[in-house]
């Protein structure tokens, strides 16, 4: 079986996947990309066994990230010609099956030349109310927020009605679509690395600094430190964590960046998180913040984790948050309905209203008192990720679920 998977970036969602394809089954998996990335960071591994092309893309589009929201769906169109375009001119590729990304990895104009089935990976569609970028009412209003779920959903839109096939990574993720579509959509999980994520023995020192004997340490890991994954509420809670208990360290991952949302627009600082630190009183000798780790620097810091904090918005889950869990972090998350899916409070996690920080502080302090109380929390935790989340379950299905779609589509004339 020949996959080609076509994203943005790589490895996001299908490196991992690729690689485990070609390892375990012995697949061949090409990737069409923009750019490599550094959240995560590609493994030599994955370099060296798969096969990595890069669109003929000018470096003008390349530095135009910042798209305007009504000129969303036009770069859209612009990337799907470029793919459209390379694939033309490399006619050696072949593949039996393309996988892409529904907005991200467009791949709208190759049933032209291609005759093989096209899956798209459905992540996420925008609501236009109370959900992801409009759901933090507590903030100033930003004018575009109204308007943007519409010009992003555009290509998501084109995506679904061009194609038959579709898997989103949870249940809750493929119900934030138009019902008319989800009979398209399987629901299919990406894969947690459950021999890297796991409970261990480690000695207690992150970012050059020992977590002494009888300190407790709070972790904190986002992509970017933006209001969307909640980094300001959980600054909040650990400044009242921090005023109940002087024994407490804070562990704070993540780039001074916004990735979603209008944070700029709300605070009209561009660092987000400078905003933040300028709202309170923080001893920040307390806390040790770090940008970015590798994954295996990240398994040790959850490993030696007293309580993870995750405070996000209703949006996509982190895999932060799935990492965690598999670690044997006591986890406490915010209580919206992407976590419910994941977390039965009290069972294997915690979760308490996002803007409640009373709540939060309360079943914070309680965990911090005793965090060997809450093993059979941890334990259930990680017997879910490795029974239902983990690459072992995951990978098995993905591939099965590829050969279904590959063996029940006709070819089409091209």
């Amino acid at each position: 079986m020949h996959v080609l998977f076509i994203h943005q970036a790589f490895p996001a969602q299908f490196g991992r996947l690729g690689l485990e394809l070609h390892k375990r089954y012995g697949w061949k998996c090409s990737f069409l990309i923009e750019d490599l990335s550094s959240c995560p960071t590609p493994t030599q591994e994955m370099v060296q066994l798969l096969q990595l092309r890069r669109l003929p893309l000018t470096q003008e589009f390349r530095t135009q990230r910042l798209t305007p929201w009504p000129q969303a769906y036009g770069r859209h169109l612009q990337l799907a010609e470029a793919v459209f375009v390379a694939l033309r001119a490399w006619p050696e590729l072949h593949p039996d099956l393309i996988v892409g990304h529904d907005g991200l990895g467009p791949t709208l104009f190759l049933p032209e030349i291609l005759s093989c089935p096209i899956i798209n990976y459905c992540e996420y569609y925008f609501a236009p109310k109370m959900r992801d970028i409009s759901y933090r009412i507590d903030l100033p209003p930003a004018e575009p927020a109204d308007f943007y779920p519409r010009s992003i959903n555009a290509a998501t839109l084109v995506n679904l009605v061009a194609f038959d096939w579709g898997y989103s990574p949870t249940e809750w993720q493929r119900n934030t679509f138009p019902e008319h579509f989800r009979h398209k959509i399987e629901v299919h999980f990406d894969g947690i690395d459950t021999e890297l994520y796991k409970p261990r023995s480690l000695p207690r020192t992150f970012a050059g600094r020992t977590i002494e004997k009888g300190q407790r340490l709070v972790t904190f890991v986002a992509r970017g430190l933006e209001s969307m994954r909640g980094f300001d509420l959980f600054m909040r809670l650990a400044q009242r964590i921090a005023a109940e208990r002087s024994d407490v360290v804070f562990a704070v991952v993540g780039q001074d960046r916004s990735y979603y949302g209008w944070d700029r627009l709300h605070t009209g600082n561009p660092s987000f998180k400078s905003w933040v630190l300028s709202q309170g009183s923080y001893d920040l000798s307390r806390f040790i913040f770090v940008e970015h780790l590798q994954p295996d620097q990240l398994a040790e810091l959850l490993c030696i984790s007293d309580l993870h904090i995750y405070l996000t918005v209703p949006f996509v889950l982190s895999w932060s948050l799935m990492n965690a869990l598999a670690s044997g972090c006591v986890v406490l998350a915010s209580d919206v309905p992407p976590l419910r899916e994941v977390i039965q409070s009290g069972v294997n996690g915690f979760l308490e209203p996002l803007f409640d920080t009373e709540r939060q502080l309360e079943t914070a302090l309680r965990v911090l008192d005793d965090p060997a109380e809450f093993r059979p929390l941890t334990q259930a935790a990680r017997r879910l990720m490795e029974e239902k989340y983990s690459i072992e379950v995951n990978i098995p299905e993905l591939k099965d679920y590829f050969e279904r779609v590959v063996n029940s589509t006709p070819k089409r004339k091209t």
